[in-house]
């Protein structure tokens, strides 16, 4: 494997430590990945594919592909947009794939999602749990409606919550790229709410 010039990156000493050790072929550095970001890919994943076990495989196969990259594609500024990245990639092409694959009649049926209770505060009261499950509910039936590269962005923003420079990491454009992506990203969520709310008043 190439050498990978871990001056020239911004990455935190923890972060060199565990490349450094990849890049040697350790296997405590994947552990170590596993370990810290695991299940938060998993559950990025997850929002993304509305499937459990796909998401697990393709978790999987993240952390596998770690081990093959060669040094040019280690992470030059976090190991979390470095991964987010890989995982985001993978689930449009997985997603992609899906469509092109299905039968015609079946193109227009999305799965149902199922993981709005994440996006609930659970510490309130019955009824305005009641109130933002329902409001949770129907941003993630038209995030659903968002084309891949949209609804990416709104998930690793306001679900997973990533900072915006790690956003830009993970869709590869500059930080002022990545906040014209995800303002758009959030007008075009705005107006599917507005015409969902306005079709539950006829």
């Amino acid at each position: 494997m190439a050498d990978f010039d871990l001056t020239a990156t911004q990455l935190s000493q923890d972060e060199k430590l565990i490349m450094l050790r990849l890049r040697e072929g350790d296997e405590r550095a994947v552990v170590a990945i596993e370990r810290r970001y695991g299940d938060e890919l998993r559950l990025f994943c997850r929002r993304m594919l509305n499937d459990a076990a796909a998401a697990e495989d393709l978790v999987q196969d993240v952390l596998a592909t770690c081990c093959r990259l060669e040094a040019e594609s280690f992470p030059t500024r976090s190991i979390r947009g470095w991964l987010y990245q890989i995982a985001r990639r993978r689930c449009i092409d997985q997603q992609r794939k899906r469509r092109d694959e299905a039968p015609p009649a079946a193109r227009a049926v999305r799965a149902a999602q199922r993981s709005y209770e994440h996006a609930v505060d659970p510490l309130t009261t019955p009824a305005g749990k009641a109130l933002k499950q329902d409001r949770a509910a129907k941003i993630l039936a038209v995030l659903d409606d968002l084309d891949e590269d949209l609804r990416s962005v709104v998930i690793m923003r306001y679900f997973q919550e990533l900072p915006r420079d790690q956003i830009a990491e993970a869709i590869g454009l500059s930080l002022a790229g990545a906040k014209a992506r995800l303002s758009r990203a959030m007008e075009a969520l705005r107006e599917r709410l507005r015409r969902l709310d306005d079709s539950s008043l006829t």
